[in-house]
């Protein structure tokens, strides 16, 4: 026990000596460390905000708009414009889309496989592998992947503008966007005149999409930005758009004498207007982000002011600190070196110190207390049962193992006595438990009286106790347990006055291993209780010869 806690607490004062190594450098450093570390960041932070805070807040929502813009005029070029394809339009407007998404990149948004699926699907509509209304869905799936990326702009915790400006811009671009769809979907169905279920379906389902991408804007949007869309997106033109797209869904039939030209004219003056709403609120944004990176200026500058200051105060007080820390822990290694060098563990740390050394000390001293009290005490508080005081199973088990090994060896003689109180869960609901506690424990004080110092008595569980018999036979072991049985049963117990014990017991045999051997005391137990209950039954391995003993009665 001894040396276990000097090895204890040697390797303790071995690590204290490391940290006696190192400290003054760690600490040394930190002071260092700090102060570089401190204005590196401050350094850092303003980058990051003066770039990320313009480049990915203007730019970004700026050239997100842009893309979405020009993949939707490419849309309505390549799939849906009325009497004919403008070939020489459609390639200027590729070309405005792709310096477009040129300008994503250089923004540092990444949308993943863009490029390449955008190659695709324009490959695929010059060799006509793709029907218009396919091809409209896949420009559409490419433009929402755009509006997707605003909504995840919109979610950045490093936004430094208010997250219901650019939320707004995003319910923007989709209620333009999802009004283009209506253009095209309205206009194919005037053009072909065909599927006209498909069509009102997919007209109707945009344009609740529509109305809801609308509400959610005015919901988000500033007044100054409802104000501009109430007078950008009124007017005959639009009125008339929006109204076409109502009565065709209302009624389910086309309008007559509407011909897809007109109709594409009407509702891109409502696009057009859109638009303009658009510029509007990107040029809103942009002058918010501006007002946030004066006042971030002004916020930095002030701030890198108080910092030095705090800075210098933390650096003398570390030093202070330091200098004082490295004297207490001298004089506080010295005492733990002279303890663990002497093996003087009554020996306590001196120190007179008020400060965290001192009550580090004292800690260190009712530690030493603790762990002699503890190491005094667990081979106790690991083997005791708690309630009879008798062992416990843990120790049991291991005691069997030892003896097990022993018997395989020398061949002696060892026995196995297993018993439990008679209608014991009677006792508990009729007296309660503290009336069977003390019952369990005048049992075990009673057994305990009767038998010898080298046998081995321990609670098993419950009302369940086990005698290991070291050198006991058969006969010597039965007698044992009736010895017990009729003690018991002629015994006053408290408060419910007499009580009765069932026996299992079993000797070893040289093919047993424990568990085998713990089986059979609970099987003679369990006969025991079979048969009657205060009674001892013996039991054996079956492949043995019998013994005038195996016997079960009173």
């Amino acid at each position: 026990m001894k040396s276990s806690a000097a090895a204890m607490l040697l390797q303790y004062s071995h690590l204290n000596m490391n940290i006696k190594m190192t400290i003054r450098q760690k600490l040394l450093l930190l002071a260092s460390i700090a102060i570089v570390g401190m204005f590196l960041s401050l350094w850092v932070q303003y980058r990051s905000y003066s770039v990320q805070a313009h480049v990915q807040e203007v730019r970004a929502v700026g050239t997100l708009s842009l893309a979405a813009h020009e993949l939707q005029k490419e849309r309505g070029l390549t799939t849906m414009a009325p009497h004919g394809r403008d070939d020489h339009g459609l390639a200027q407007q590729k070309l405005n889309t792709d310096a477009a998404l040129i300008r994503l990149a250089g923004a540092g948004i990444d949308l993943n496989g863009f490029r390449e699926s955008l190659a695709r699907l324009r490959t695929s509509v010059t060799e006509k592998t793709i029907n218009p209304l396919a091809a409209r869905d896949a420009y559409s799936n490419l433009l929402h992947r755009v509006i997707n990326e605003m909504d995840r702009l919109n979610r950045e915790p490093s936004a430094h503008i208010p997250m219901s400006d650019i939320s707004s811009h995003a319910h923007l671009i989709a209620t333009k966007e999802y009004l283009g769809q209506m253009r095209a979907t309205l206009s194919y169905w005037i053009e072909h005149k065909h599927d006209n279920d498909l069509a009102l379906k997919g007209l109707a389902r945009l344009n609740i999409l529509h109305v809801e991408e609308l509400r959610k804007f005015r919901l988000d949007a500033s007044p100054e930005l409802t104000d501009f869309l109430d007078a950008q997106f009124s007017g005959h033109e639009v009125e008339n758009a929006l109204g076409t797209v109502q009565q065709v869904v209302s009624s389910g039939n086309l309008p007559q004498g509407l011909s897809s030209s007109e109709w594409w004219l009407m509702a891109t003056v409502a696009i057009d207007r859109l638009k303009a709403v658009e510029d509007h609120s990107l040029q809103l944004i942009e002058k918010q982000v501006e007002k946030e990176l004066d006042h971030l200026q002004t916020a930095m500058f002030f701030g890198v002011i108080v910092t030095v200051v705090s800075g210098l105060a933390i650096l003398a007080l570390a030093l202070s600190a330091t200098f004082s820390l490295l004297r207490a822990l001298d004089k506080v290694l010295a005492n733990i070196e002279h303890i663990t060098t002497n093996m003087d563990f009554q020996n306590r740390i001196h120190a007179d110190s008020p400060e965290e050394i001192g009550r580090i000390s004292k800690s260190f001293n009712e530690l030493l207390d603790i762990a002699e009290r503890l190491l005094n005490e667990k081979d106790y508080l690991a083997n005791t049962d708690m309630l009879t005081g008798t062992h416990n199973r843990l120790r049991f088990s291991q005691v069997l193992h030892e003896e097990a090994e022993r018997k395989r060896r020398n061949k002696t003689p060892m026995a196995l006595i297993m018993f439990d109180i008679d209608h014991f869960k009677s006792v508990n609901d009729t007296f309660g438990h503290n009336i069977g506690d003390e019952v369990l424990k005048s049992m075990a004080k009673l057994v305990a009286g009767e038998i010898r110092a080298t046998d081995l008595f321990c609670r098993w569980g419950g009302e369940e106790f086990v005698l290991l018999l070291r050198d006991h036979d058969c006969d010597a072991a039965i007698t044992l347990a009736e010895k017990l049985r009729i003690l018991i049963e002629s015994s006053d117990f408290p408060a419910i006055g007499k009580m009765t014990c069932s026996f299992g017991v079993t000797v070893w045999e040289q093919d047993d291993t424990e568990t085998s051997f713990m089986a059979r005391a609970d099987k003679a137990l369990y006969d025991s209780k079979r048969d009657g209950r205060n009674r001892v039954c013996f039991e054996r391995m079956r492949t043995s010869t019998p013994l005038d003993c195996v016997a079960c009665g009173q």
